[in-house]
C-alpha cells in the first residue's frame, strides 16, 4: 500500500466517522448505531496499524509451478486423504 492510498483511506475513515456521528444524533444509542461505531473503531485501528510502505517481506513471492510434482518426491509418504495407504 502506498502512502497516498493509506492517506486516502484514513481521510475516508474520517468522513465516515462524521457521517456515523450525524446518524447517531438522529437515531440515538441503538444497537445498530453501537455496532456501526464499533465497526468504525476496528477500521480506524486497522488503518492505524498499517505502515506507510509495505515491508519487503509482504511483497516476497514464491513461485509455484503449474506442472505436477515428481512422483519420487512423495515416495514413502502416507496419502492421508485416501485412508492412510502408502504410495508406491
Amino acid at each position: 500500500m502506498t502512502a497516498d492510498a493509506l492517506t486516502a483511506a484514513r481521510r475516508k475513515a474520517t468522513e465516515l466517522r462524521r457521517a456515523i456521528q450525524s446518524l447517531h444524533r438522529i437515531h440515538g444509542d441503538t444497537p445498530p448505531m453501537r455496532r456501526l461505531l464499533s465497526d468504525l473503531g476496528w477500521i480506524e485501528n486497522g488503518l492505524g496499524e498499517l505502515p506507510a510502505a509495505p515491508s519487503a517481506r509482504a511483497t516476497d513471492r514464491i513461485p509455484v509451478p503449474d506442472a505436477p510434482y515428481a512422483r519420487e518426491m512423495w515416495h514413502g509418504a502416507d496419502d492421508e486423504g485416501l485412508g492412510g495407504r502408502r504410495l508406491p
